[in-house]
């Protein structure tokens, strides 16, 4: 891989990438509240919307034909037209992602959970800037220390990187509570990293954590689901991945299955990277597993 070595020296710049629904989905939460509700009406019926008009829209949405319009050239767009374009090519795929039916048989529910769950690990692909990942790569081949941090549902993902990473031979830690991660990331260097994983981008903890890494000169590296958050305002590189969620699951269960497979294509190029140093780190964690296992 050829990456950029200057990590540190110019704050990331985001682009919005992927399909125009998951393009939705990621900056809805920086959205206004007349924004939010052009982009609710298109996320909830994607395909109905491709046969309205401007007005229809905006009549649907309660906003206006203006708003309408500037929400679309908010996504990078030209207008109403080009919208509805991008929106007819993906709607058949995105007019999919319903929540499971409340009466569905236990075998229809498990068909629905799967297929959802793989279409938001498809559409999240197109979204993750492949610069932005190659510079997380180098980051975390090229660190004398990692400290990882997340809170809440991310924790058992950051818990499983560590120890994934650990057995590859990097240096990485965990801790286990949010005061001592931000004392840890306090701690940093210039040549240090800190993996910061957060669904919303705005967890209090994990954010406060960033911001100290940051403040120190070290790497901060986002995984997250929303381009304008205050993790990705805090990080040097930001992996954007974000996922549709049903109304019956647990906030972002989608979203773990999405930053998981990030997290494993991340551990796949590292490891990659170095090949002498993951088969000595193998070779040391597997005698030790060994000793645990009957």
């Amino acid at each position: 891989m050829t990456m950029s070595a200057d990590l540190t020296s110019a704050p990331h710049t985001s682009h919005d990438r992927g399909t125009l629904i998951a393009r939705i989905r990621a900056l809805s939460p920086s959205m206004s509240p007349t924004q939010t509700a052009v982009a609710n009406v298109v996320l909830t019926n994607p395909a109905g919307v491709v046969r309205m008009t401007v007005t229809d829209l905006a009549t649907v949405s309660r906003s206006s034909v203006g708003s309408v319009v500037r929400f679309c050239k908010d996504l990078g767009l030209k207008g109403f037209h080009e919208f509805k374009l991008q929106l007819a090519a993906e709607a058949p795929a995105g007019a999919g992602d319903h929540d499971v039916a409340q009466d569905g048989t236990p075998s229809a529910i498990i068909a629905s959970v799967f297929q959802s769950t793989s279409r938001s690990i498809a559409a999240a692909e197109s979204s993750i800037d492949p610069k932005e990942f190659e510079r997380a790569v180098h980051a975390l081949d090229a660190a004398r220390r990692i400290v990882l941090v997340s809170a809440g549902p991310s924790a058992p993902l950051a818990m499983d990187t560590a120890l994934r990473f650990r057995s590859a031979g990097l240096p990485i830690e965990n801790p286990a509570d949010p005061i001592s991660q931000h004392i840890c990331a306090s701690m940093l260097t210039g040549g240090d990293v800190c993996l910061a994983i957060s669904h919303t981008g705005r967890t209090r903890e994990t954010v406060a954590a960033a911001e100290a890494a940051r403040d120190v000169g070290a790497t901060v590296v986002a995984l997250t689901s929303f381009y304008r958050s205050p993790l990705v305002a805090a990080s040097s590189v930001a992996l954007v991945a974000g996922s549709g969620e049903t109304r019956f699951q647990i906030e972002a269960m989608m979203s773990r299955f999405v930053h998981l497979a990030v997290l494993d294509a991340l551990y796949s190029a590292v490891t990659a990277e170095n090949a002498e140093r993951t088969l000595r780190g193998a070779a040391l964690s597997a005698r030790a597993e060994e000793t645990h296992r009957i």
